[in-house]
C-alpha cells in the first residue's frame, strides 16, 4: 500500500474513532493511530489524534495516559518547532515523575536533550543526557542507554573534546550484543551497526588518526551494505574517501567521493549532498584543481544556505576563505557575521528553553486527581503552595549549579585553546631553527669545503711559477680567504645548537595585530611592557586577554570605522596588568545601555570570570577606549 492509500485508509478510520469507547484499549488503538500517521510524516494529523487521546485521558483522570498524550505530541513537533517539541516533553516529565516511573522520565529528558543538541546548545544537552543516563543506572533498556551514549559522543564531538566522544561512542558500541540480542527488524540492527562504527571513524579522524579510520570504514564495507542499504553505503565511502585524502593516499579517492556524490545526488537527501560538495571541494584543493575546487565549495555553500545548515554554512566559507584567495576578505566577513549571529542565536534559545522550564515548573499539574470533597482543597492548596516554593528554590539552586558547572567548562576549553596555540608557535619556532640549521649545514660542508680545497691547490701552484704569476696567485689567494671567512661568518649567524623551546606570548599577540593589518582596514599597533614575566601569569589570565584584544580587533574593524587602533598592556609593580585599547573611530554614547553589543559583553563577560572590571569610554565622533586591569 502506497503512503497516499494508506493515509486515506487512516482517515477513514479517524472519522469513526469518536464512536470509540473511553477505555485504556481504545485509547492504546487511537495511539498507534496517531504513530501510523507519524511515520508518514502527516504529522498535523498525529497530532490532532493526540490531542483526542488527550481530552479522553483526562475524562479518565488517566494520569500516564495524559503523560503519553504529551511525549507523542512533542514528537509531531521534533523537527518544526523544536520549543513546542520541549514543552510537551517536560510536561510529559513532570506527570512520569509524579507517577515514579524514571525510565519513562530519563527518555523525556533524553528527548529534551536531543532537543537542545539539534539547537546548538551542546553544554545544556550534554548535562541533561547524563541525568538520564543517571536514571537509568538499574534499567533494562538497553535501547535509550545506547541512544544517551550516542548524543553524549555526539555533543562531546560538536564542542571538540574527542576523547570524551570516542569514550561515549565505544560505549555505545559495547552495548550493542546485548541491544541486537532479541531484535529481528534487520534494517534497524544495520543501522545501528553502522552508525556506530561511521561515529567512531570520525572521531579518529577528527584525531588525525587515519589509519585508524580507514580500518573501522573497511571493516564495514560489504557487498550486502552497498546492495541493500545505498545511503549507508554512500555514507561510508565518502568518509573512507576523506581519512585517505587526510592521510595522503589520494588513489581512488576522487573516484569514491564521486560515487558517493552519486548516490546522495539520486536518494536527495540535501545533507548528505552538501557533506559531498565539500568533500570534492576539499579534494580538488590538495590536488591542486582550484577552480573545481571553488566550483563544488561553491555549491557546498548555496546547498547549506537553502537548508539553512549553518555548520555547513561555516565549514563552507571556512574552506572558501582558503582556497578562493581573491574573495577570501569577503568569506572572511560573512564568516564573522554568521558565527556572530549564531551566539545571539543560541543565547536566545538557551532563554527560552530556560523559560520553559520555569513555566513548566510552577504550573500546578493540570492531571492529578483531586479529591471532590471540599474540606480537602484548602489543605491541598497550602501543600502544593510549600511545593511550589520548594521547586522554586531547588530550581534556582541547581540553576546556579549548571551555570557553575558550564562556566568552567568554558574556562577549561579556553585554557585547551591557549596551549593549542602555544604548541603551534613552539612547532613554528622549532620549524624555523632547523631550517636555519639546515643552511648553516649546507654553507659549512659544502662551499667551504670547496673553497679550502681552491685555496689549497692554488697555493701548491704558485710554489712553481714566475714571480709575476705568483704575485697575481697570491692576491686570488687573498681573495679567497676573504671569502672563506665571509662564510664562515654567515654560518655561525645563522647556527643555533642552542633552542628555547618557550612559548612566546608576545609573539602571539604581535602575529595577532599582523593579521588584522594584512586587512588593510583599520592599522594596528601593540605596545607590550618589556617588564611583565609571561611564564609567571596563569594561562587563563592570558587567553582571556588574548580574547578580549581579538574581540576589540573585530569590533574595530566591524563598526569603529578607524584608522588606527593603538593596544597596550603595562605592569604595575608585577601586581597587575593593565589592557587598554583605544581607536579613533566613529564612536557611541556609551552611557546608554542598549548600545552594548554582543561583542563588548562578551568581553565584559570574560573580565568578570577573573574578578576584574571592563570599562568603556565612548562618545560619537571622538573614537572608544576600553581599560581592563587583571590581577596577577
Amino acid at each position: 500500500m502506497n503512503s497516499n492509500k494508506k493515509e486515506n485508509y487512516l482517515d477513514s478510520i479517524n472519522t469513526i474513532s469518536n464512536l470509540l469507547k473511553n477505555d485504556s484499549v481504545n485509547r492504546n488503538f487511537l495511539f498507534n493511530l496517531s504513530a501510523e500517521y507519524y511515520y508518514l510524516k502527516a504529522s498535523k494529523k498525529s497530532f490532532e489524534v493526540c490531542e483526542n487521546i488527550l481530552q479522553l485521558s483526562n475524562k479518565a483522570t488517566d494520569t500516564l495516559d495524559i503523560a503519553k498524550s504529551y511525549n507523542y505530541m512533542g514528537d509531531c513537533y521534533e523537527t518544526t518547532k523544536r520549543d513546542s517539541a520541549y514543552y510537551y516533553y517536560q510536561r510529559a516529565e513532570k506527570l512520569y515523575q509524579l507517577k515514579g516511573n524514571y525510565e519513562k522520565v530519563a527518555k523525556m529528558i533524553f528527548l529534551k536533550a536531543f532537543v537542545l543538541y539539534f539547537e546548538g546548545n551542546y553544554l545544556e544537552s550534554e548535562i541533561l543526557v547524563s541525568n538520564a543516563l543517571q536514571l537509568l543506572k538499574k534499567s533494562n533498556d538497553i535501547e535509550l542507554i545506547y541512544s544517551c551514549y550516542n548524543l553524549l559522543g555526539t555533543n562531546f564531538e560538536k564542542l571538540e573534546e574527542y576523547d570524551a566522544a570516542l569514550k561515549y561512542y565505544l560505549l555505545a558500541k559495547k552495548a550493542l550484543p546485548d541491544l541486537l540480542k532479541n531484535r529481528t527488524d534487520e534494517t534497524k540492527i544495520n543501522n545501528y551497526k553502522i552508525t556506530s562504527a561511521i561515529n567512531i571513524a570520525t572521531i579518529y579522524d577528527k584525531k588525525a588518526q587515519y589509519d585508524a579510520s580507514i580500518n573501522v570504514l573497511q571493516s564495514i564495507l560489504t557487498p550486502e551494505l552497498k546492495k541493500d542499504w545505498g545511503n549507508l553505503y554512500a555514507t561510508v565511502i565518502g568518509n573512507l574517501g576523506y581519512s585517505k585524502m587526510k592521510n595522503g593516499n589520494l588513489k581512488g579517492v576522487e573516484a569514491l567521493f564521486q560515487e558517493a556524490l552519486k548516490i546522495s545526488l539520486k536518494d536527495g537527501n540535501k545533507s548528505n549532498i552538501i557533506y559531498k560538495y565539500t568533500n570534492l571541494g576539499e579534494y580538488y584543493a590538495v590536488v591542486k584543481d582550484t577552480t573545481k575546487s571553488i566550483d563544488y565549495l561553491k555549491k557546498s555553500l548555496q546547498l547549506a544556505e537553502k537548508q539553512k545548515s549553518s555548520d555547513d554554512i561555516k565549514n563552507s566559507l571556512k574552506l572558501l576563505s582558503l582556497i578562493d584567495n581573491r574573495n577570501a576578505p569577503k568569506y572572511d566577513k560573512r564568516y564573522i557575521i554568521l558565527n556572530d549571529s549564531l551566539t545571539k542565536v543560541q543565547r536566545n534559545n538557551r532563554n527560552k528553553f530556560a523559560r520553559i522550564e520555569y513555566e513548566t515548573s510552577v504550573v500546578e499539574d493540570e492531571n492529578k486527581i483531586l479529591s471532590t470533597k471540599n474540606t480537602y482543597i484548602i489543605i491541598a492548596f497550602v501543600f502544593f503552595s510549600f511545593i511550589l516554593i520548594g521547586i522554586i528554590i531547588y530550581r534556582y539552586l541547581k540553576n546556579k549549579k549548571l551555570e557553575i558547572a558550564m562556566l568552567l567548562k568554558q574556562q577549561k576549553a579556553e585554557e585547551e585553546i591557549f596551549e593549542l596555540l602555544k604548541e603551534n608557535q613552539i612547532k613554528m619556532n622549532l620549524a624555523k631553527v632547523s631550517e636555519q640549521n639546515r643552511i648553516s649545514r649546507d654553507l659549512h660542508d659544502g662551499v667551504l669545503n670547496k673553497l679550502y680545497g681552491t685555496r689549497l691547490q692554488l697555493g701548491i701552484l704558485n710554489a712553481s711559477d714566475t714571480d709575476e704569476v705568483k704575485a697575481k696567485r697570491l692576491i686570488y689567494v687573498d681573495l679567497l680567504q676573504e671569502i672563506e671567512k665571509e662564510i664562515r661568518d654567515i654560518s655561525h649567524d645563522l647556527h643555533s645548537d642552542i633552542f628555547n623551546g618557550a612559548f612566546n606570548f608576545n609573539s602571539l599577540l604581535n602575529n595577532l595585530i599582523n593579521e588584522q593589518n594584512e586587512l588593510n582596514v583599520t592599522h594596528f599597533s601593540i605596545k607590550i611592557d618589556s617588564t611583565l614575566a609571561w611564564e609567571n601569569i596563569t594561562g587563563l589570565v592570558k587567553i582571556t586577554i588574548y580574547r578580549i584584544v581579538q574581540e576589540a580587533i573585530q569590533n574595530v574593524i566591524k563598526y569603529a570605522n578607524a584608522k588606527e587602533c593603538r593596544i597596550e598592556i603595562t605592569n604595575i609593580d608585577n601586581k597587575e596588568l593593565h589592557l587598554t585599547i583605544e581607536d579613533n573611530g566613529v564612536g557611541f554614547d556609551s552611557n546608554k545601555k542598549e548600545n552594548e553589543g554582543i561583542g563588548l559583553k562578551n568581553m565584559n563577560d570574560r573580565a568578570k570570570t577573573l574578578n576584574s572590571k571592563l570599562n568603556v569610554t565612548s562618545d560619537l565622533g571622538r573614537g572608544t577606549k576600553i581599560e581592563v586591569a587583571f590581577k596577577i
